[in-house]
Parts: structure tokens; sequence; C-alpha cells
């Protein structure tokens, strides 16, 4: 079996509806870190103070076959209009050791049910 690495950043408020739709679309274990981002726009100010808001980066590392449904279900939580709350790309893995069979299972198990 092939693995991509799913990376999503996307502010705090977002995590839970992140991970919500990648397991819904066949994710499994996700890793979740602290982030902080500058980006293209200028800093938000209230009374002299920089607001800057947290994110989280989240990782999952899935079979290849489930990329594709999971980026397009993440689209529907990130990205409403023009206006883009996070940015979620996918990377292959070209060797993996360490990971838990189940959910290699889980993988397999996903992709049968969704050939019928």
């Amino acid at each position: 079996m092939k693995f991509t690495a799913i990376i999503v950043i996307a502010p705090d408020d977002l995590e839970d509806k992140v991970i919500q739709h990648a397991q819904r679309s066949g994710a499994t274990g996700v890793t979740i870190l602290p982030g902080k981002g500058i980006g293209g726009q200028a800093r938000k100010t209230f009374f002299g103070l920089t607001f800057e808001g947290t994110q989280s980066v989240l990782l999952m590392v899935v079979g290849s076959h489930l990329t594709a449904p999971i980026l397009k279900d993440l689209h529907q939580v990130l990205v409403k209009g023009t206006y883009s709350r996070g940015l979620a790309f996918a990377i292959p893995i070209e060797h993996l050791t360490g990971i838990d069979m189940s959910q290699v299972v889980r993988f397999e198990e996903h992709r049968r049910r969704n050939e019928t």
C-alpha cells in the first residue's frame, strides 16, 4: 500500500471540524501541533495591541487512495467562496515504518466500502 502525508494549517477554532471531516473521509490518526503564522496581510491591531490568532498544524498519514476524498472534504471546511481560512496539501511518502497495522486495515476497509 502507498501512503500520503496530508498537512492542514488552520485556525484553532476549526481544528475539531477539520478532524471530523478528515475522519469522515477515511483518515484515522491525527497529530496536532500548535502554530503561529504571519500572513501576507497586515496584522490587526486593537488599541495599539497586535492580535495574532493561533493556528493548528494537523498531520495525517493515510492510504494514498484517500488523499483526494479527504482534500475535497477539507475544502468545504477551509474555503468559503473566495475566502480561505486555512490550507491543506498532500505529500507522497516514499518510505514509512511504525504505522499501526490496525490503521492499514481501516484504510483497506474504507476502500472496499467505497468501491461497492
